[in-house]
């Protein structure tokens, strides 16, 4: 049965998905998919991460997530597969290295990014999508491959220890870390995870 929900949310999730990376192709073949079903889709894809989260506090997760993305130009599935990994969609998650909030922004990150307040679900997105998207300009001179999966490592480990290795550092967080994200954004493109 949670295989069945799983796949529900995640063809829920590519098809509003799609909306974002190609309105004009996806208003031709997907015009029955609307902003609504896109929101119902994600919020409960949040909850199937967070079953404690109400529906309003997905849904203001959701409206973050799809404004940031939007305008910053970073796929809207990488990000939430990015959070899910981090903090499961918990906004007052806290790590033992001192990262907090949704997307497990270190205090000199946030601070780089002008948020005050860690645990403000607008202030938290905006910066994981900055960060996000400095480390996918940061390794675009490399094919698209290498690019997101240095770009996703260096979310986890800093683009310092990726530099230094010249890909995915070898440490064992940072590597289970790269496979989870990878393997959700994948399965939420509608990818087979392998």
């Amino acid at each position: 049965m949670r295989r069945v929900i799983e796949l529900v949310l995640i063809a829920l999730l590519c098809s509003g998905a799609m909306l974002w990376a190609r309105p004009a192709a996806a208003a031709s073949s997907l015009h029955h998919v609307t902003a609504p079903q896109v929101m119902t889709a994600y919020v409960n894809a949040i909850r199937y991460f967070n079953p404690g989260i109400d529906q309003p506090e997905a849904e203001e997760i959701v409206a973050a997530i799809m404004r940031e993305s939007w305008d910053q130009k970073v796929d809207p599935r990488l990000v939430v597969a990015i959070v899910a990994t981090e903090s499961s969609f918990d906004p007052t998650a806290r790590s033992s290295a001192g990262a907090r909030g949704l997307g497990q922004l270190m205090p000199s990150t946030a601070a780089s990014d002008n948020v005050t307040d860690v645990e403000n679900i607008d202030q938290n997105i905006h910066a994981t999508v900055l960060t996000l998207k400095g480390n996918i300009e940061h390794y675009s001179y490399l094919d698209a491959q290498d690019c997101f999966v240095r770009a996703i490592a260096a979310y986890n480990a800093g683009t310092g220890a990726v530099d230094r290795y010249g890909g995915v550092p070898p440490y064992d967080e940072t590597v289970n870390y790269v496979f989870k994200v990878i393997s959700l954004w994948r399965h939420l493109t509608g990818q087979d995870s392998d």
